[in-house]
Parts: structure tokens; C-alpha cells; sequence
């Protein structure tokens, strides 16, 4: 844990550049009742307005508008829960860190459940983003700790680019999802495809990241070997 609390955020993403900007901004104009224990809980609350959405999308296609507002409200309160205690200088590292990922991986959890469980793929593909997504957070906790660098972006590609994602294909997809390929009696659409080749990425990118740095790090270890 204590290499994990020293270790260096690494976050080269897209929307980076202007979210450091704007989050701070927002801190500081918050009122000070509202805290970063109150902003995670808003977070959770969050997770479950996207299931919601995702599950009424079998009654109307407008539903997906909940589970648009579900991830702009999720993109606020978990971005802007940490940089709330490190403006206050209101920091707990140990509890920051445990429940901020936490709530991360019960969130995510959570909101692909919803999309398996929706009109937009089958809960198969649902539980394949959820894998993909929750290896690739195990891997950057565990570079935290052998290296003391926290990795949470990957090609420009952040959390706030995920969400972005999420919203653009999920929105189209409640409007347009044709059936693409038929297995037997299971049909699966151009929500399905989408989903499970971003799953795919995410183990691609998960095993190869893994395997390369699990070679550098033997080579480093081998190196300090007296003989």
C-alpha cells in the first residue's frame, strides 16, 4: 500500500489538458458542505440512474437519455471527489485510494450489468466489457505497486473518453441496432459486435501490456543478481 500511495498518476488523455483545468475551477466554487465523501456516494447513485436507463430501454428508446445523464453525473462526481480533498488539502490517502476504486469497480460492474441485461447486447457481451475493463484496472494497480506510476490512460484514452464512448454508441444504438450475424437460434447485433470488440481490446491490450512487462521487469530483477 505504501508503494500505491507514492506512486505517480500517469494520465495523457484527450480531454486531460482541459479537465485539469475545469475540475479545479469547479472545487474551488463548490460550497464547502459538499464534500468528496458526498461527491463518491453521488458517484454510486450515478451507476445505478445508467442501469436504470439501460434496463427501461425494453420500454422506449428515450430511456437511453437517463443513462446518458447517468454518465455525465458519474464524470462529475468521480472526477471531481479527489480533486475536491487535494484542493481543501483534505487528503486521506489510504481511504481515498481503498474506496475510490472500490466504488470504481463496483460501478463498473454494475453498469455493464445493466448494458448485458438491455435491449443493446446480449448479457454475454455485457460480461466480456466487464472483464476486459475490470483486468485492465487490476493491471494498473498492480504497475502502481512494482513501479509507483499509476497508469489510467492507454493511446490518449482515459475513463472520460470511455464514458464518451459509451454515451455516442449506446445512443445510437437504442435507435439503430440491426442484427448482424445469427448462431443458431441466437441473434446478435451491431450492438453486440461493437461491445465485443471492445472487449477484445481491452484483453488484447491487457495481455500484451502484461507479458512485455513482466519480461522488462525479470530482466531488471535478473540484472541485480550477484554471481
Amino acid at each position: 500500500m505504501e508503494n500505491e500511495e507514492k506512486a505517480k498518476r500517469v494520465l495523457q488523455t484527450l480531454t486531460g489538458p482541459w479537465e485539469k483545468r475545469a475540475l479545479v475551477k469547479m472545487a474551488r466554487a463548490l460550497p464547502l458542505w459538499i464534500t468528496s465523501d458526498h461527491l463518491t456516494v453521488l458517484g454510486i447513485i450515478a451507476s445505478f440512474i445508467i442501469f436504470a436507463g439501460f434496463i427501461l430501454l425494453k420500454y422506449s428508446h428515450w430511456w437511453i437519455m437517463l443513462s446518458n445523464a447517468g454518465f455525465v453525473i458519474h464524470w462529475w462526481a468521480d472526477s471531481l471527489d479527489g480533486t475536491v480533498a487535494r484542493v481543501r488539502h483534505r487528503e486521506r490517502e489510504k481511504f481515498g485510494y481503498f474506496v475510490d476504486h472500490i466504488c470504481d469497480a463496483f460501478s463498473t460492474a454494475l453498469i455493464c450489468v445493466g448494458l448485458g441485461l438491455s435491449t443493446l447486447v446480449h448479457p454475454g457481451v455485457g460480461l466480456a466489457v466487464a472483464i476486459g475493463y475490470l483486468l485492465m484496472n487490476i493491471y494498473a494497480h498492480v504497475l502502481s505497486y512494482v513501479e509507483r506510476v499509476f497508469k489510467i490512460s492507454y493511446g490518449r484514452i482515459g475513463p472520460t473518453e470511455i464514458r464518451i464512448i459509451f454515451i455516442l454508441g449506446t445512443s445510437f444504438m437504442a435507435v439503430w441496432n440491426p442484427v448482424l450475424v445469427r448462431l443458431g437460434k441466437t441473434a446478435f447485433t451491431l450492438g453486440d459486435v461493437i461491445a465485443f470488440t471492445v472487449s477484445v481490446a481491452f484483453l488484447v491490450i491487457f495481455a500484451v501490456s502484461s507479458i512485455k512487462k513482466a519480461i522488462e521487469l525479470d530482466k531488471l530483477d535478473r540484472a541485480k543478481w550477484t554471481h
